[in-house]
Formats: C-alpha cells, structure tokens, sequence
C-alpha cells in the first residue's frame, strides 16, 4: 500500500484534479512554486479568522498561547499544510480532538490517521465525548475494547440488526423446505435458487450499511496504512486529514491518507521516537526521516507550530529537555514547575 501511494503520488499528484494539489506542490515545490501558489490566491500562511466567537470560546481545556495559535493556524482553510510540534506534555492530543471538533463545526469532514492502532483508539477515546459523528475503520482483532462501539463493524452490526434477524428467519425457513424437498430436483434447485438470492440482497444491504454510515461520518479514523482501505476510498475526498504521531511514521505511509484530503495537518515530534527502520539500505534512502521532520525544515520553517508549555513534569526535569531538544523554548506551567512527588497524597515516599 506504500508503493500504491507513492506511485499515485507521481503520477496525479500535480494534476488539476488531484484534490491535495496543494499539500503536494507545498512539500515537492520550491520559493517559486511557493510564490505562485500565493500569488493565485491558493493558499493563506495565517491564522483563521473566526467569526463564530463559540468556536474558541467554552470549552474544558485552557489554552495557552501556541495551542491558541496551532488551532487557528490549523482551521485556515486555504492553508494545504501545518506541522504541529508537540514536545511531551504539551496537549498535543487534547489540541487536535478540540481542533478536530472546531473544524467539523466550521464545516470540514475530517480523516484522522496515525502510525499505530493504539494512536488512533486513543484519539477515538479522545472524541468520543464531543458529540461528533466518529468512526474507527480497521481490523476488529486490532481495535480496543473500549472503543469497538465506535468501529465500523459495530456501527453497521446494530443498523442491520433487525434485517439480520429477518434473514436468519427465512435462510432457516428455506432450509427446512429444502429437507423436505430433497427427491424433488426441481424443487430443490429453486429453493436453493432463493437461498442464493436472499443471501446476494443481504450482502447488498450491508454494503448499503456500510457507505451510509462512513458518508454520515464527520469524522473518519484508521491507521495511515488503514487509509487505502477501499471503503474509505469510495466516500470521496476530506476537507481535512490530521496525521498524529506523525514523526513516529514513515514518509510513505503518510502520503496514504494525505492523497485522500484536501489539506493535511502533521501532528508530532521529530526529536522523539522515529520510524523503525530496519534496512540499512532504506536508512541511506532517506526512509527513517519522516515526513513531518522533513516538513518542517522546508519553506524557513513556514509551515510549522510549536507548543512551547509543558503541564507534566517538574521544571527541573524540563529544563533539560528544553536546552538539549527544543532550543530552550519549551517552558513549564506554573501548576507543575515545582511540584513534587510528596504533593500527591496517594504517592507513599
């Protein structure tokens, strides 16, 4: 599916047609292609202008500055292409489920991709108390437990329940006729005619199951490789892909769901784990970068967001990250820069 994705890339990935035109010509392209696309009044490198004062306003989480900033940033709907850096314990994933439920209020229809099934049923479980429409497509074998109800088998085994129980009636009905019937050849032969035929309308009502509730979806999950499913294929293109733990992937897993949106948002952190690479061969080809490290060095940085406040660990700890990792710029929330582990009843010291 790799292979599939970047050979649709070469050979569509600038057309007219190609919906993520944009996010192509911004990551392959040059100042000059930049330049055009600026000048044709493609594309806005700022933040949204919200005009709809809720849509930043209520809500659980306290944003500070640069989440502020990544979520207008991450709502411009004429931008093809944000990288989100998110050091560990900045919010990142808090951010993108709120930006996620701004964008589907704003209109968009989302497709949210990661590099593993547990990224994803994390970010499902993220959403699952916004009130959006959300479905998690994959393997049921690779899908947690707590969040199956929200899986696509699930979704559809419940809207065909009473059909199911239909079908079952009457395949069982035929069944008995058929015993019956059983010196009768020709009779037979029609019993099992309609056996075969209730069996065809049952597949195509669950296949009309199916595309009802990924189309009525606002927002799509599954893993990058899980994106060239042919279902989510057959539902036409995304106003929005958001890649999460985008660092961790490599490069042509993510072109996966890119090609299915109109724009893409890389949400991650190069200086923490990268892809798993194996071949020594594809390590000099440039495999083990990843596409949002890649990302976000192009264009004099343009493209990118950082969160720069951690609300996790004691500022001591965090210091040091700061000046080793991320240039100094990470800071510590005031609610954890000096806490200890004696502050929390329940830790015995």
């Amino acid at each position: 599916r790799n292979c599939e994705a970047l050979i649709l890339l070469q050979r569509k990935g600038l057309q007219k047609t190609n919906a993520s035109i944009g996010v192509v010509a911004t990551l392959f392209g040059d100042k000059e292609d930049m330049t055009m696309l600026e000048q044709n009044n493609l594309t806005d490198w700022g933040e949204s202008a919200i005009q709809d004062n809720g849509l930043l306003g209520k809500n659980k989480y306290d944003f500070d500055a640069s989440q502020s900033q990544a979520i207008t940033l991450g709502l411009n709907k004429k931008r093809p292409v944000l990288v989100i850096q998110g050091p560990p314990g900045t919010g990142k994933t808090g951010l993108l489920s709120y930006l996620i439920k701004c964008a589907v209020r704003q209109g968009e229809r989302v497709l949210v991709t990661a590099p593993s099934n547990a990224a994803v049923d994390n970010m499902v479980e993220k959403l699952s108390g916004t009130g959006l429409n959300i479905v998690r497509v994959g393997n049921p074998a690779r899908i947690s437990p707590s969040v199956s109800s929200r899986s696509l088998g699930e979704l559809v085994k419940r809207r065909l329940e009473k059909f199911t129980q239909e079908f079952q009636r009457k395949k069982s009905n035929l069944r008995k006729d058929l015993k019956h019937c059983i010196q009768d050849d020709s009779l037979a032969a029609g019993i099992r005619q309609l056996l075969k035929k209730l069996g065809k309308n049952f597949r195509k009502k669950e296949n009309e199951i199916i595309k009802e509730v990924l189309s009525n979806a606002d927002v799509v999950l599954s893993t990058n490789i899980g994106a060239a499913d042919p279902l989510i294929k057959e539902i036409g293109f995304f106003d929005l892909v958001i890649i999460d733990e985008a660092g961790q992937a490599i490069e042509p897993s993510c072109w996966i769901p890119i090609l299915r949106g109109k724009r893409c948002i890389l949400a991650g952190d190069q200086h923490q784990l990268a892809p798993v690479i194996l071949s020594r061969e594809a390590m000099q080809g440039g495999l083990g970068m990843s596409l949002l490290e890649r990302a976000s060095s192009l264009h004099d940085e343009l493209l990118t967001t950082k969160l720069t406040m951690q609300y996790r660990m004691h500022e001591s700890i965090a210091n040091w990250a700061s000046n080793e990792m991320y240039f100094g710029l990470l800071k510590s929330s005031p609610s954890v820069a000096s806490c200890l582990l004696v502050d929390y009843p329940s830790i015995q010291v």
